[in-house]
């Protein structure tokens, strides 16, 4: 990861997250690995809550290069569940129930759209230590060709796993479109994670996946006094987590405001003229 966790703050999403992991499931640890560890008022909320380990994060996978932090993370996640087994969750996760009737699968993934039409996500994994979906899933990086944000920039995270699933159904448990993964990604259901008040129907939702990069304009300087003033579904699921700190806890300074507008206008500019997959 960058210096600058990726160019992201750790923020109340972040922080509710894994606030909400800790409840639902209940685990015996949580380990929160990082390269450089993340800063600032939510980070040390969150870091009561968590084993912070520091790792030096993977260049290159087989002989192939990870030049994307997202890649390098994807990468990760496979480590240590092959090694460790366990729940993996990215932290933009919102855990609404536990996860114990999934528990006895060797491993464990979610649909991403309603018809299978993007893949299998990998923001949310189940496995036993040494799962033979997860080796061979890792096998399968020796063919990895991503540089970044380009036609390959999923292939491995979301295709790759559809594929092997195709092929092995019997060293996998796939889960519907509503387990992780839903609302989606689009313009409507961000809106309707974030924006609006009519209610998402839970049955089968097992957690909530936030799409970070796609909200971020959305989420990046929430504070616990705009998530109880405005009715929305996210900010009814986070208010339980921020009942006891001030409305302005976490609040960003006005230097913050500008460094993250001028990195949004970076990133703009940059991906003008390219189309990607969602993270």
């Amino acid at each position: 990861m960058a210096p600058d966790f990726g160019g992201k703050p750790w923020s109340l999403v972040h922080h509710v997250c894994v606030a909400s992991a800790v409840q639902r499931l209940n685990p015996e640890k949580v380990f929160l690995y990082y390269a450089h560890e993340p800063t600032g008022a939510w980070w040390r909320q969150t870091r009561r809550l968590v084993t912070p380990v520091r790792i030096e994060a993977p260049t290159e996978i087989f002989g192939q290069p990870l030049a994307h932090v997202a890649h390098r993370a994807d990468v990760v996640r496979l480590q240590k569940l092959i090694e460790h087994g366990g729940i993996y969750l990215d932290a933009d996760v919102f855990v609404q129930r536990s996860f114990d009737d999934l528990l006895d699968f060797s491993t464990v993934l979610g649909r991403e759209g309603e018809e299978r039409e993007y893949g299998l996500a990998n923001a949310v994994i189940l496995a036993e230590p040494d799962a033979p979906f997860l080796r061979r899933w890792m096998e399968e990086y020796r063919t990895f060709r991503s540089k970044g944000r380009d036609r390959y920039w999923s292939e491995h995270s979301v295709e790759v796993p559809a594929r092997l699933a195709q092929a092995h159904p019997e060293e996998i448990t796939i889960l519907s479109h509503k387990a992780f993964f839903w609302p989606l990604w689009t313009d409507a259901h961000l809106e309707w994670l974030f924006d609006r008040a009519d209610p998402i129907d839970m049955e089968g939702i097992y957690a909530n996946h936030l799409w970070e990069a796609q909200a971020w304009s959305r989420i990046e300087f929430l504070t616990p006094g705009q998530v109880r003033s405005r009715d929305s579904n996210f900010n009814r699921w986070a208010r339980p987590f921020v009942a006891n700190l001030p409305d302005n806890y976490g609040a960003p300074s006005t230097a913050e405001r500008a460094r993250s507008l001028s990195r949004r206008l970076r990133k703009a500019v940059q991906r003008r003229a390219l189309g990607h997959a969602p993270r």
